[in-house]
């Protein structure tokens, strides 16, 4: 997509910042030009207090957003991922024990109602292992987002079942055990973008061009020690020209969670793989995307603040930072696979109905969207860790 660089409120912070930087970048043409990097670049973007994609007073999620979460295809994720939790709080957790569930991220809470309809159901089993022992907490920074999780929850918020909060505060909660349930949390983090040039590990970087004053990538020395850490982890060399993203902030949220928690269990759920194939000689230009009145297309630098910017996650990069912090995997599979183990098949229905919003088409349709569609179901991956004490 061939984007016009347009500018916003946040382009002229931006300018300020990359004005007042100390580090310089070297543009296409061989000028040397101040310049930040892409990671604080892509920070500004998604997080400004005041400017930034997802702290500005809108809905991003949703038809009047920019992109759609697999709780807009029906109630089925909510459905088979509270199955699921409730069977892990079972086989984990004293059967006492009153269990917090949070939904970091959360957005609009449409995830959350659904669990929470689900286990309110008359339909859940009496030996239920999260029985009414829980409380669901939403952790959300999108000022419009928390407003729309409370208007969805506002019954289970009127009974104290709910919860809907900008910053979760463990402290409060004492030693309850945990579960904490990340639906496209991973990939929001900002990352670093890595390229392999002549033999030398560069950083992408954001400078402004002399000529246009367009916001430009540039190339600079990566000072962060960790990128260099990472690479070594990873056992691998890029090829020549080929673009990586490291996504160190998701992993670093990932590790301080077991300095907080005692007992927990994390589930991700968020599209990316393995490094084997991030890392893969076809993936020249890394994985980043942005996302624009559901469109995709590969210009950071269109409407900063106003669109998101995101990339796939490394699962295999998080399984190494969360295991060395303390948890251990349990589960880790696509999407489909999830949905297939957790029955999501029975739920499907023989019938001769021909109206299409008949509720029972409708579950159907949306089983079958979670499951085929675009090949969506392969590319979002499950991953679930445990901590004990």
């Amino acid at each position: 997509m061939n984007t016009p660089n347009r500018g916003t409120p946040l382009t002229a912070v931006i300018k300020e910042k990359i004005a007042a930087s100390e580090r310089h970048g070297v543009s296409d043409d061989g000028k040397k030009l101040s310049a930040i990097p892409f990671h604080q670049y892509m920070t500004l973007c998604l997080y400004h207090p005041e400017f930034g994609y997802y702290r500005a007073g809108t809905s991003r999620v949703g038809r009047e957003g920019d992109f759609y979460t697999s709780a807009f295809v029906g109630d089925i994720m909510g459905e088979q991922l509270a199955s699921e939790l409730s069977k892990l709080a079972g086989q984990w957790f004293a059967e006492d024990a009153d269990v917090e569930i949070v939904d970091w991220g959360g957005g609009t809470g449409r995830l959350s109602r659904q669990m929470l309809d689900a286990w309110n159901s008359e339909e859940r089993p009496k030996t239920s292992a999260l029985g009414k022992a829980f409380r669901l907490t939403v952790v959300e920074g999108n000022p419009e987002h928390r407003r729309l999780a409370s208007e969805q929850l506002a019954a289970y918020v009127q009974f104290g079942q709910a919860l809907v909060v900008e910053e979760w505060d463990r402290d409060s909660l004492g030693k309850n055990p945990a579960i904490i349930v990340a639906n496209e949390l991973l990939d929001a983090f900002p990352t670093h973008r890595l390229v392999q040039r002549n033999g030398k590990l560069l950083e992408w970087g954001v400078a402004v061009s002399e000529a246009s004053g367009s916001l430009i990538h540039c190339l600079m020395k990566p000072e962060d020690p960790r990128l260099a850490a990472w690479m070594s982890e990873e056992g691998t060399t890029l090829a020549d020209n080929q673009t990586v993203e490291v996504n160190l902030d998701a992993a670093e949220w990932v590790a301080g969670l077991a300095g907080r928690l005692t007992k927990a269990i994390l589930v991700f759920i968020d599209y990316g793989d393995d490094s084997s194939e991030l890392l893969a000689p076809h993936r020249m230009d890394g994985t980043l995307l942005c996302y624009y009145n559901h469109r995709a297309h590969n210009d950071p630098f269109f409407l900063p603040g106003g669109q998101d910017l995101t990339s796939h996650v490394n699962f295999s990069h998080i399984r190494r930072c969360a295991e060395a912090s303390g948890w251990r995997e349990l589960w880790y599979g696509s999407q489909k696979r999830f949905l297939m183990e957790s029955g999501v098949m029975e739920k499907l229905s023989s019938h001769a109905l021909t109206d299409p919003f008949h509720p029972t088409v409708r579950k159907n349709r949306a089983i079958r969207q979670l499951l085929l569609s675009d090949g969506m179901s392969e590319l979002f991956k499950v991953q679930i860790f445990i901590k004990k004490e």
